[in-house]
C-alpha cells in the first residue's frame, strides 16, 4: 500500500473520533484546489519516498490505546488493489476505518462496505452531476465514465447502513446558486458545504473565492433548504 503521508493523531478527521490518518499516493483526478500536490503529481512522486507500512502498522499497534480510529485519504485511496487487505490488517487491531475518497471506484467501495472493512465513507462531489463542468474542477483527466462511476458511488452512499457523508469545495468561479441548489436536491445525506481556504493548490485558483460568510448567506437564500447540509 504506497503510503505518503502519515499525521499520528488527529480530532477533526473522524467526527467523534481520536483517528491517525494516513495518505496515499497516486490520483486519477487533478483538481484545481488540490493541496496534496504532493501526493498527485508523478513529477513530484519520484523525488519522495513511500512510509514502510510494517513501521505503520506496528506503530499503530503500539499507541492503539490512544485512539479510535484510522482515516485513509490521499490521493485516492481506491485507485490500489491492495486497499482491502490494508484495512483488515488495521482493523485486526480494533481501529475503525474511514474513507475518503473521490467515488469513482463504486466497485472497491460495494466490496469495503458489504465486507464492513469501514465505518465511515466521506466521497467528494466537486461539481453537479455534468461533464464539463466536473472536469472544470478536476482536470481534462476526467472522463464520462468517471461521472458514471461518481454516481453509482452516491447511489452507494444513499443506500449504505454505515455512517457516510458527501462534501463539496466551493469555488465562486466553478459553482453558481443554481449549482448548488442542484446538489443540495441531490444529496440525501449528511451534505457539508466548505470554502477552497489552501494556500497549497495544484494550480492557481482563479476567479472569485466564496468564504465562509458568504456560503452561509447563499444556503440561507437557496430553495430547497436541505435539511442534511451543513457549512464547514
Amino acid at each position: 500500500m504506497p503510503i505518503g503521508g502519515f499525521l499520528k493523531q488527529s480530532f477533526s478527521d473522524y467526527p467523534g473520533r481520536v483517528a491517525a490518518v494516513l495518505f496515499t499516493r497516486g490520483c486519477n483526478f487533478r483538481c484545481v484546489y488540490c493541496h496534496n500536490p504532493e501526493l498527485v503529481l508523478p513529477d513530484l512522486l519520484r523525488h519522495s519516498k513511500p512510509y514502510e507500512v510494517k513501521g505503520i502498522l506496528a506503530w499503530l499497534l503500539s499507541n492503539s490505546s490512544f485512539l479510535d480510529a484510522v482515516v485513509i485519504t490521499g490521493g485516492e485511496p481506491t485507485l490500489h488493489p491492495s486497499l482491502p487487505e490494508f484495512i483488515r490488517q488495521i482493523k485486526s487491531l480494533g481501529l475503525e476505518v474511514k474513507l475518503d475518497t473521490n467515488g469513482t471506484n463504486p466497485q472497491m467501495l460495494e466490496v469495503l462496505m458489504s465486507e464492513k472493512l469501514v465505518d465511515y465513507v466521506a466521497m467528494d462531489i466537486k461539481s453537479v452531476l455534468d461533464h464539463q463542468k466536473y472536469a472544470s474542477v478536476c482536470g481534462e483527466c476526467f472522463t464520462e465514465t468517471m461521472l458514471d462511476a461518481v454516481e453509482r458511488s452516491l447511489a452507494l452512499l444513499h443506500e449504505a447502513v454505515i455512517d457516510c457523508e458527501i462534501r463539496t469545495t466551493l469555488l465562486g468561479s466553478h459553482h453558481t446558486e443554481k449549482d448548488i441548489t442542484e446538489l443540495i436536491r441531490l444529496v440525501r445525506i449528511p451534505y457539508f458545504l466548505q470554502e477552497c481556504n489552501s494556500l497549497k493548490t495544484l494550480r492557481a485558483v482563479g476567479g472569485k473565492k466564496l468564504g465562509r460568510e458568504e456560503i452561509a448567506e447563499l444556503m440561507e437564500s437557496l430553495e430547497p433548504k436541505g435539511g442534511n447540509v451543513c457549512l464547514r
